[in-house]
């Protein structure tokens, strides 16, 4: 019998619960055949991956590589992923050079077959990296098919981890928190900016989220924000934020419900 995620209610008071039993729950959830089948392969296979082919033409291979970098909606697009763990990321030229989502980045990055060497031949622990981020991915999609804010609460930590330690300086970081679509999510939502924010130009965009970090959070040194404590401050804020809305909308629904209760009924 597999182990489910489970959630013991939603908001910042389930987001609390959740963090005190999810030690338990990941260990039990890594426990299930598939997880473990999947992870025992890739780790089995690994070694023998030379070419791009070795990766886009095994479907198991794809599940892991793909779900540890968050894109398993790319499990089809072989064509495209192959282009990206090709071309690398020394080339300015290259594919995942010229995409917004810095994920590409990342998996042609560890993945980068445009050398003599591909580079996961040179990452002593990469192979385990991967299937821990595989099994953590994992578990968010499983916790984000009952609550998707729960979800993201889950990783924005590690998120805001990978994105320091790609980015070249705070500037291009907001770019990339603002091309990141669930970055993007909770700093839009914890800082209180409208939805219309995302139809300004994309300058003004990077421009007045950075404005709006400094006035609700003290900071809008990336860095700063990826820590501990504010990190914690801000998945607080966007789980209380969703929860307002939610709240402020079933009162909106209940008053217009009344309101039509009261209209007279057509004898």
């Amino acid at each position: 019998m597999s182990f489910q995620p489970f959630l013991l209610g939603s908001g910042l008071s389930g987001w609390n619960l959740l963090k005190s039993t999810l030690s338990m729950q990941k260990t039990l959830f890594n426990e299930n055949v598939s997880i473990v089948s999947d992870s025992k392969y890739f780790l089995e296979t690994f070694a023998k991956i030379n070419t791009p082919e070795d990766i886009i033409s095994d479907p198991r291979v794809m599940r892991v590589v793909l779900g540890a970098y968050g894109l398993s909606g790319d499990i089809g697009n072989k064509f495209f992923i192959k282009k990206v763990i090709q071309e690398g990321v020394n080339d300015p030229e290259a594919l995942s050079n010229k995409l917004s989502d810095r994920r590409y980045h990342q998996i042609a990055k560890d993945f980068n077959f445009s050398g003599d060497v591909p580079n996961h031949k040179l990452e002593a622990n990469l192979a385990k990296k991967v299937v821990e981020n595989f099994q953590n991915q994992s578990f968010e999609i499983e916790i984000g098919n009952s609550d998707t804010d729960m979800r993201l609460a889950l990783g924005f930590s590690h998120e805001m981890e990978a994105l320091i330690d790609t980015i070249g300086s705070n500037n291009s970081g907001w770019f990339q928190i603002l091309a990141t679509p669930p970055l993007r999510e909770i700093f839009q939502t914890s800082l209180g900016l409208p939805t219309e924010f995302s139809q300004l130009d994309i300058d003004e965009q990077h421009e007045r989220i950075q404005e709006k970090a400094m006035r609700v959070f003290g900071t809008s040194q990336i860095e700063e924000l990826g820590g501990d404590q504010l990190s914690e401050q801000i998945t607080n804020r966007f789980l209380i934020m969703r929860q307002a809305k939610a709240i402020s909308s079933d009162s909106s629904l209940q008053t217009a419900l009344v309101l039509l209760s009261d209209i007279p009924k057509l004898q």
